[in-house]
């Protein structure tokens, strides 16, 4: 299989006369190159008006003689990529403004292949752009995980922002991914249905929809994880808050024990005053009426530590 990174109308010219199915793969294109694809091609002026634009939501389009797919991919760290794809029964077209790792990888090995299944071939390009999605999981995942660490280790205002900003990506995610699931059944037949497309044994595209649907569910089961971790968020801030107001009563009680025993001793009645005058009756009636009462109530604390933190 012949696969191209620029245009070159005589080389594919001669690709469409030998009827040989190719893949050319443009980067970042300015619209001459766009137009020159185009006329090389054969393709639709309004699909090509879409390609010049970008910026289009996940949609199939079918025009005579070809289909143009709009799909989204996704790279580290959770960042959507647009990919315009041209499908017809005699080439791939795919067209996208930045680096794409899915297609490039792509490049050496589908190179190799030979063209007897065309819809193999355009399997593998689908393929390659949906699985890209999964190393984004796995990585929102341990962000996920690790700000969960974070706010139960110690809840911060900074988590909430953390939390809400990876709640926008991952809802921007699960839109993109749950339209294109929603939307495959279609461009499955669109893709089906192109003239002279060599169909394969085996229902190659079918997978890509299941993919979509795995990859839909994981990001709405990580978005119910956020809205979860918000609430974890007041629950161990509203848990700190207890404890501080905890330890705050304990110190509190103790010193309304102090207050009690200096309140006592400070007032002025006639027997205080005439037989509590040595060190000796400081020492018992003064300190030990202090320390006493802390004793018995640290030890009180003590046992109903686990009742009180």
């Amino acid at each position: 299989m012949h696969v191209l990174t620029k245009v070159d109308p005589e080389l594919i010219a001669r690709l469409r006369e030998e009827d040989h199915f190719f893949w050319i793969d443009l980067v970042g294109p300015d619209p001459e190159e766009v137009r020159r694809l185009g006329a090389a091609l054969d393709l639709h002026p309004v699909a090509l008006e879409d390609t010049l634009e970008m910026g289009q939501r996940p949609k199939i389009e079918p025009y005579v003689g070809h289909v143009l797919i709009v799909f989204y991919t996704a790279r580290a760290p959770a960042e959507p990529l647009e990919v315009h794809l041209y499908i017809s029964g005699e080439f791939i077209a795919s067209v996208h403004r930045e680096p794409c790792d899915a297609l490039e990888a792509l490049h050496a090995s589908l190179a190799e292949e030979s063209t007897h299944d065309e819809e193999m071939l355009i399997y593998r390009v689908l393929d390659g752009l949906t699985d890209a999605f999964y190393p984004v999981i796995a990585e929102l995942e341990d962000r996920i995980d690790a700000l969960e660490i974070q706010i139960l280790a110690r809840p911060r205002r900074e988590h909430l922002s953390d939390s809400y900003r990876l709640k926008q990506d991952v809802r921007e995610l699960h839109r993109l991914t749950l339209a294109q699931f929603e939307q495959f059944k279609s461009a499955h037949e669109a893709i089906l249905s192109l003239e002279g497309l060599t169909k394969g044994s085996r229902p190659y595209l079918r997978d890509i929809g299941d993919h979509l649907a795995q990859i839909s569910s994981e990001f709405q089961r990580q978005l119910d994880d956020l809205l979860a971790l918000t609430q974890t968020y007041f629950n161990a801030n509203s848990d700190r808050l207890n404890a501080v107001a905890t330890r705050l009563t304990i110190g509190g009680t103790i010193f309304v024990i102090y207050t009690v025993v200096t309140g006592f001793f400070g007032q002025n009645f006639g027997w205080l005053v005439d037989n509590i005058d040595t060190k000796h009756d400081f020492l018992i009636f003064g300190v030990s009426s202090l320390v006493v009462p802390t004793v018995i109530l640290a030890a009180l604390f003590w046992v109903k530590r686990d009742d009180w933190f």
